[in-house]
């Protein structure tokens, strides 16, 4: 009887060992295909969105599965085990620097009600991670000692031009199609080419619509006199970033002293001031009954925007540089004032010039590339103050942007000036600056306006400050210091020019074409830690402006820089552009208005000298930036381009991305306490 009872508690416990041991198997069996169903529906994740990358919203979270059949490795669905799938931007869990998607997969047991929760996070690759991209390659070969030191892709066929030109590619070279190399002894290919199995797209203008709502929420959105289908011989507004010292350190790189300011021409309702004397054409000239801003077309100079500078007396009598345009070199005020800088006790050579111009007795064969201005051998001569052009809005045009006719209240003085007056008339120091926003009909002026920062006035604009800077009620904070909502995006409506001295980290968008008017300028070029950056999208072209501060003028013996004697060019941003990047007017002026080869870049002579990129090149279909057959006898500039690792270190904010993803970091979450909602919220970017 007891063996027997024995036996039989052996036996049952051997049973429920085994029935226990069955349940085990059976819970890992069922754990092993949750986890499977997890990762799964993450492999199936990545994919849909390396194929549709704009399913991600701009912000929050998107569900792009619900209840899906999990299919094992065979075609065959798994029974019971469906998943749901949600993505959406985040910031990085691991705190690291870029733009990450975390895809969360839910896989779900329909007969147990049991979950398993998994979940990565995406990098999402940049297009600026790339020194030089294209879609179409439009013909051209890489040639003229170019040399690209990051990686490059296009969808086209990559062509080098053969000998006697050469490229050095420092990095990888990827296609869809292949590479030609045309002269395989000299050029370089560091790391070969690729080629890979599918071409890029760029985004469209309907996507990147979504950056206005972002610069909106900052106050930093702005609408143009243009459409974004005017080309820049009519544009009529422009974006100037400045840089001012806040803590009175010695420089302008800390937080919180980046700004940008924005100009527009009001040609609608104000009249503009008379070109000088000389023959103008329809086809020569400046598109001035449009906008002043451009300064001049096909090498010539606008009289509103281009002048010189003369040593004339200040209002407490002595004598100092002051600008004035063309425009005004025959009124009877500005003779009086150049008249009056002469005499005893005014250096014979000031006395002597300004006498001659008072008269008016100065050629006038030339008067329209101011070429007369360097050749006239009884002229102020001082190297240090070359005849220059500003863009529209700028305090050295006061001459032309007040409008001091009659009796008005100085804006920037503070008191009342009499008909007729002149001294608020000279351009060339900050105390000129003239706003003439409709906001404040108090200080009309000619040409067009600044628009008003709208926000709180920075705590670090002392009275002291807005003394020295009488801009200051037209600077848009462009940083999270004194503009809270501000999340990186400067965006404009239309065609627009930009210039100036960026600092931050910024994205500029245009749904139109964006000309550079002058130098951009980072205030940090050098910094390593990557927290000063630019980048430019544009709907349609981005074009180095073919206008009078970019362009030289000059015949055969004479070159007039009109930018403080040098017309190389600095862009210190990446520039993406959905149509392309080049440079406007690169075609030969006819008759005097030729441009001799006189600035040189690296040892040779260019009709603009170099043209010098910091950051990448981004663009749909490839043009030229010279002409002619790339080399110096082109109208353009030389290319100097420099590859910036910034932007793939600590990308631009909402910069547009190849819709490709590489795997950061895989992460398990707790099923019984999990919310969608709550980690998306947990890594909002």
């Amino acid at each position: 009887m007891i063996m027997t009872v024995a036996l039989a508690a052996l036996a049952g416990s051997a049973v429920l060992l085994t029935s226990g041991a069955r349940l085990v198997s059976n819970y890992h069996n069922q754990e092993r295909d949750l986890r499977y169903g997890g990762e799964a529906a993450l492999q199936d994740g990545i994919s849909d969105l390396t194929n549709n990358p704009y399913v991600l919203p701009d912000s929050g979270y998107v569900q792009i599965a619900s209840n899906a059949q999990l299919v094992a490795a065979d075609a065959a669905p798994v029974p019971g085990v469906v998943y749901d799938l949600f993505a959406g931007p985040t910031g990085a869990a691991s705190q690291q620097r870029g733009r990450f998607v975390t895809l969360v997969a839910i896989a779900k047991d329909t007969t147990r009600k049991r979950q398993f929760v998994r979940r990565v996070e995406l990098n999402q690759e940049t297009f600026a991670r790339f020194a030089y991209f294209s879609v179409t390659e439009n013909g051209i070969c890489f040639g003229s000692n170019d040399r690209l030191n990051g990686p490059v892709f296009s969808d086209d066929v990559i062509t080098t031009c053969g000998s006697p030109q050469k490229a050095d590619f420092m990095d990888s070279v990827w296609t869809p199609q292949t590479f030609v190399n045309g002269n395989p002894g000299a050029d370089t290919l560091y790391k070969g080419w690729t080629k890979v199995a599918k071409p890029l797209q760029l985004p469209s203008t309907a996507k990147l619509a979504g950056l206005y709502p972002i610069a909106a929420a900052s106050q930093t959105e702005f609408f143009t006199p243009n459409t974004a289908a005017d080309s820049l011989s009519v544009v009529k507004s422009r974006l100037e970033f400045d840089a001012y010292d806040l803590n009175a350190d010695g420089d302008s790189t800390q937080a919180g002293e980046g700004f940008v300011k924005f100009y527009q021409v009001d040609e609608a309702t104000k009249s503009l001031v008379p070109p000088p004397a000389g023959t103008w054409t329809a086809a020569q000239r400046d598109s001035v009954a449009s906008s002043y801003l451009r300064s001049g077309l096909t090498r010539q100079h606008d009289g509103n925007n281009c002048g010189e500078f003369r040593e004339v007396r200040n209002d407490a009598g002595t004598l100092e540089w002051e600008f004035f345009p063309m425009a005004v070199h025959r009124t009877t005020w500005y003779k009086t004032i150049v008249a009056d800088a002469t005499g005893a006790g005014v250096p014979a050579a000031v006395s002597a010039a300004n006498a001659l111009e008072a008269t008016g007795a100065h050629p006038q064969a030339d008067t329209v590339s101011l070429t007369w201005v360097a050749k006239h051998p009884a002229r102020n001569g001082d190297p240090s103050h070359p005849p220059r052009c500003y863009a529209g809005g700028d305090p050295h045009l006061v001459a032309i942007e007040r409008d001091t006719s009659a009796a008005a209240p100085l804006r920037d003085t503070g008191y009342w000036a009499p008909a007729g007056w002149t001294y608020g008339r000279r351009g060339g120091t900050d105390t000129t600056f003239t706003g003439g926003d409709p906001l404040d009909p108090g200080h009309p002026t000619r040409m067009g306006h600044w628009q008003r920062w709208p926000g709180a006035t920075p705590a670090a604009f002392t009275p002291a400050f807005k003394a020295a800077h009488p801009d200051w009620a037209y600077l848009f904070p462009i940083d999270k210091t004194y503009n809270s909502t501000f999340r990186g995006v400067v965006a404009v409506h239309g065609s627009v020019g930009v210039s100036g001295n960026v600092q931050g980290h910024i994205t500029m968008y245009s749904d139109g074409s964006i000309g550079v008017v002058d130098n951009l300028r980072l205030t940090n070029d050098a910094d390593t830690a990557c927290q000063h950056l630019m980048g430019m999208v544009a709907g349609r072209y981005i074009l180095p402006m073919d206008n009078g501060i970019n362009v030289p003028a000059g015949d055969n013996t004479t070159r007039l820089n009109m930018r403080g004697g040098s017309s190389d060019l600095w862009v210190e941003s990446t520039v993406f552009a959905l149509q392309s990047w080049g440079v406007e007017g690169l075609v030969p002026d006819p008759g005097t208005l030729f441009v001799p080869l006189q600035q040189p870049c690296s040892g040779q002579n260019y009709a603009r000298g170099c043209l010098f990129v910091q950051g990448s090149i981004i663009q749909d279909a490839r043009h030229t930036v010279n002409g002619g057959n790339g080399t110096t006898t082109g109208f353009g500039y030389a290319k100097r381009y420099n590859y910036d690792n910034c932007s793939v270190v600590n990308p631009l904010p909402f910069f547009p991305t190849t819709g490709r993803f590489t795997i950061n970091d895989y992460y398990e979450s707790d099923p019984v306490h999990f919310s969608v909602a709550a980690l998306f919220a947990a890594l909002k970017p």
